[in-house]
């Protein structure tokens, strides 16, 4: 299903899809400041990105939306239930998902506005985590269950709007540790020995190509999002090392200034050397197979001269997920040198 471009909106972009739907909201009703969450025997406490404090026994059965419980998952912390997307079309996992075993967890959903509440709360649930993009607003939480879902579990949002990848890590870093996990296993510190070697051969790609311009973007059948690199963690990071990005004139800021929305006819505007394009399964391709009939596409230097990244704005975050990620792109910038 497409919806009319009227009826994209910031959703359409993050989600990478144009299915129906609005934002989750997590009302604070019915719900108390340092509520406690069952289980464990052991004592936790945090303070999410809203202000809410929770605290009392540790938590051991976890939902979380699969960006999250990617990153909790590769800090040691392995939830019973996901939601959000972890399964490809063709079966294949979701690079969303990371390390997560999915036949070791119980998906409430795999499309925007699919959550299962019955399932949800069959896994006696004593923690919900969520990623948010605006404040308040729970990643993929429907609003016809928020209330619902708000009350039959505590619940933890980490915020991601305007924080680079590092912060993010370590945002999940510090969940983890208040959770229980050890965050200094050999393992763990490997990762992070691999994602700093990476973040120094982006680095140095970018150095090589200083004088290259990007533009991000993310298409779907009738609109294209120019994207606002200092408001998603990857590209921020990426900004934050060098590298230089083509920027939206007139980001939405209705929508948080995510992005600027503009249709295939007037791509053009935002012409530069090198386009990372959102490579989520919801978004259509802009490879070099893709878009082969829109002219405006084809016209694109970029595209002539064949500089194309794959960009995943939702990366988990964690060092086994955005070294990989990293030197990838530092490989392609290479070859622009």
């Amino acid at each position: 299903m497409t919806l009319s471009p009227a009826r994209l909106s910031r959703r359409g972009f993050l989600a990478g899809t144009a299915a129906a739907g609005t934002l989750g909201l997590l009302s604070a009703c019915g719900y108390k400041d340092d509520q406690q969450a069952a289980g464990g025997g052991a004592t936790w406490s945090f303070t999410d990105d809203r202000g809410r404090k929770l605290s009392g026994e540790r938590p051991q059965r976890i939902v979380a939306q699969v960006t999250a419980a990617a990153a909790l998952w590769d800090f040691g912390v392995k939830s019973v239930g996901i939601f959000g997307p972890s399964r490809l079309p063709d079966g294949k996992t979701d690079p969303q998902a990371g390390g997560v075993d999915l036949k070791s967890v119980t998906s409430l959903g795999n499309v925007w506005n699919e959550f299962n509440f019955d399932k949800f709360v069959s896994l006696n649930p004593q923690l919900l985590v969520s990623v948010m993009y605006l404040k308040q607003q729970m990643w993929y939480v429907p609003d016809t269950l928020a209330d619902k879902v708000d009350k039959a579990a505590p619940s933890v949002g980490i915020g991601l709007q305007d924080i680079a990848m590092p912060q993010g890590i370590a945002k999940f870093e510090a969940l983890a540790k208040a959770l229980g996990a050890n965050v200094a296993t050999p393992e763990i510190q490997q990762a992070k020995q691999m994602y700093e070697a990476a973040d120094a051969k982006f680095a140095e790609a970018v150095k090589k190509t200083a004088g290259l311009k990007v533009v991000l973007l993310s298409a779907q059948k009738d609109t294209v999002y120019v994207a606002n690199p200092a408001k998603f963690a990857t590209s921020k990071h990426y900004q934050e090392k060098g590298m230089q990005f083509v920027l939206p004139e007139k980001p939405d800021e209705s929508q948080g200034g995510y992005y600027e929305q503009v249709s295939w006819e007037n791509v053009g505007k935002y012409s530069a050397d090198v386009i990372m394009y959102d490579s989520r399964g919801g978004s259509l391709s802009l490879g070099p197979d893709g878009l082969g009939g829109v002219p405006t596409w084809q016209q694109l230097p970029a595209v002539k001269a064949g500089k194309l990244i794959p960009w995943n704005n939702e990366t988990p975050f964690s060092y086994q997920r955005f070294a990989p990620e990293q030197t990838r792109v530092a490989d392609a910038l290479g070859k622009f040198a």
